[in-house]
Parts: structure tokens; sequence; C-alpha cells
């Protein structure tokens, strides 16, 4: 699905993700509902701001949004900021010509003077151009200059919840379907409990027991899993 700008920044999104598969966690229910449609309609000059709460597969649900959407013949461009932050702001040109913007980590441009110039001009082409523009952060903490302030805070707000603790089980066995991979449930315990509890560190692992799994040719099983947690 990538297309030539999205190729330019040699940032991979991950291919299989779909909000067919995202996991949605029951306080995320209404938010995800929301997304899917505007989404239905297109989200022609729609601009949104993800106020992130913890750990809760947002980077995965942005790239799940850019594959829908250019599976509908749209154009998309998912920018993850914390690969980004450091190269020239040049990237952002011209990018308002695309259907979908989606720009993740918002708070990391907070005191890079440049880069919140940038996002500012970019969010008027977009209200200009009725591009959909969609950016994820945590509202409350951004230090960036006021009239960038200002101007997120006028877009619609959609607040992500981090998954429960009791809602872990379910989502790293979600993860472990879409990744086509096979592991019992009291070695998917023995994961959880060992490693970092949020989703990112989880998925991580899952991805590279995957990977290991193939290369090896071998089933997953508990000394593999203590492996991967223990080089990582």
């Amino acid at each position: 699905m990538s297309n030539p700008r999205q190729l330019a920044l040699q940032i991979q999104i991950n291919e299989r993700a779909s909000l067919n598969n995202f996991f949605v966690s029951k306080n995320n229910n209404k938010t995800i509902q929301i997304l899917k449609n505007i989404l239905d309609s297109f989200g022609k000059g729609t601009q949104i701001f993800i106020d992130d709460h913890g750990s809760n597969g947002k980077s995965y649900l942005l790239q799940a949004i850019c594959n829908d959407f250019s599976n509908s013949n749209n154009s998309s461009i998912y920018i993850p900021l914390q690969e980004t932050i450091h190269h020239d702001t040049s990237i952002l040109e011209g990018v308002s010509q695309l259907n979908l913007i989606c720009i993740d980590d918002v708070n990391l441009i907070n005191k890079y003077r440049e880069w919140e110039i940038a996002l500012f001009n970019l969010i008027n082409e977009c209200y200009e151009k009725e591009c959909f523009l969609l950016l994820t952060g945590n509202v409350n903490q951004l230090e960036v200059i006021p009239d960038l302030v200002s101007r997120i805070r006028k877009m619609e707000i959609l607040r992500l919840e981090a998954i429960n603790d009791d809602e872990l089980f379910d989502a790293t066995q979600a993860i472990s379907n879409n990744l086509n991979i096979e592991i019992s449930d009291k070695n998917l315990n023995y994961l959880i409990n060992n490693s970092k509890r949020d989703i990112k560190t989880i998925f991580r692992t899952l991805s590279q027991l995957e990977k290991e799994s193939l290369e090896r040719k071998k089933s997953i099983g508990l000394n593999l899993i203590k492996e991967v947690i223990q080089s990582s």
C-alpha cells in the first residue's frame, strides 16, 4: 500500500495492520467506532487529535487506518515523529495533497520551533484542501507555540485509553492470532507476566517470536519465549 512519499521516508508500515484486527478495549469502543464511521465517509476535511493515555496500540491503530484508507484507492502517509523528528521539516512539504495524513507522537515536537511552525502550517493547508488529518499525542502536555495549541484544541479530540490489565491476555492473544503464531495459554501468561506490561513491548516480543520461529523452523515453546524475553 505504500505510496512514493511513504517509501521516501524509509519507514515501514505493518502491512497486516487493519481496523478489522485491531484489539478494541472496552474503554475505547466509542472512539474506534467514531473513527470507523469517519473512514466510511472518507474523512474529507476531518481533523482529529487522538488524545493518548497510556499503552493502547495507537501506532498500530494509525497504520491500520492508513492501510484501510489506501485499500479504498485513497492516498495516505504515516509519519512517526519518533523516527522523523531529527529530519528536516521538508518531509511535510506537499503532503497536504494526499487524502490522509497520520502523524504519531505530536508531543515530541515540544520546543522544536521549526517543527511547531511546520505542523501549524500543515494543519492550515489541510483545512484549505480538505484532506483528512489524524494526529496522536497528549493534549494536556503540549508545550508548543500558542497558535498551534489553539489549532489542535479546535480539532475533534478523541480519547484513547490504555488497555487494562484484565484485558491484556485477550489483547496478547489477538496479536498472536494476527501474526498467525500458536502459543498455549500457559505460555502467553508467562510472556505477559515476565515482560513489561504494555502492549507495545508485547507486540515487539511476539513479532520477534514469529521471526525466530520461522527462521528456526520450530514451534514457539517456553524456552524460546524465555530466550526472546531475556534478549530484549
